[in-house]
């Protein structure tokens, strides 16, 4: 009997969960809050038939406030997109401008969308140089889009990131109106401690996971009365002090 041939190993599918800070993209009045989320593989090894083909999920939630033209709503997307994509500059840079095209093309001119999607490519490049990628089995990437009532200002984009990543984004061509994202620091403990959970009313969507829950959810609130999965909210308070959906912010941690 042959014996058998040697077979290629990759990690086991136990995993580990990377949360990587927020950005915050401004152009014409329009916001883009954009974070992610990898489930990255342990190391101990098993043969390369068993190991996941990578997947990339991209969520987005668009709230407009209400106008003449449109009125308050908050719509979720899901979007599966291929993994090597996130490797294909060229490709990616498109793909960006379609996603925000499809999310939010009627609601936001044209040149502040070109602007956001840009930002939106910025941030997943930096993931992308940040992350251990051959070892991710999922890649979430969570983004919320503030449509206000009107369109102001010129189309010039202004990014609110954390410092660490500050450097790095300024090596990048053409880039001289990034700003600090002061509100990108971590909410204190105590005024994480100090939020309530409530018995939610009547259905609604978590904005930061875009799941549903039911009316009499336990959900956790955030003092402006934004509601949330505890587990959902605490972990976004890990890496910002604001509301993911509006701009009310806890006291930061010292």
């Amino acid at each position: 009997m042959r014996p058998s041939p040697p077979t290629a190993a990759s990690p086991v599918e136990d995993v580990a969960l990377i949360d990587l800070p927020p950005w915050i993209a401004v152009s014409g009045g329009v916001e883009l809050r954009v974070m992610a989320r990898a489930h990255v593989r342990l190391d101990r090894l098993v043969p390369e038939p068993i190991a996941p083909v990578p997947r990339l999920i991209v969520r987005f939630c668009r709230r407009t406030f209400p106008s003449p033209e449109h009125p308050s709503e908050s719509a979720g997307f899901v979007i599966h997109q291929p993994f090597h994509l996130l490797m294909q500059q060229q490709a990616w840079e498109r793909e960006a401008r379609v996603m925000l095209a499809l999310v939010a093309a009627n609601y936001v001119r044209r040149a502040d969308l070109y602007l956001l999607a840009e930002s939106f490519q910025d941030y997943t490049s930096s993931a992308v140089h940040r992350l251990p990628m051959i070892s991710v089995v999922l890649m979430e990437i969570y983004s919320i889009i503030f449509v206000p009532i009107t369109s102001t200002g010129v189309s010039r984009l202004q990014i609110w990131l954390p410092p660490e990543e500050f450097a790095l984004f300024f090596q990048s061509e053409g880039r001289n109106n990034a700003h600090f994202d002061r509100g990108s620091s971590p909410a204190s403990a105590a005024a994480v401690e100090g939020l309530k959970m409530v018995t939610a009313e009547e259905p609604n969507i978590c904005s930061i996971c875009l799941e549903d829950f039911g009316m009499a959810t336990p959900v956790l609130a955030m003092p402006c009365s934004h509601l949330f999965h505890a587990a959902c909210l605490k972990k976004w308070l890990e890496q910002s002090c604001s509301c993911p959906l509006c701009r009310f912010s806890l006291p930061q941690e010292e």
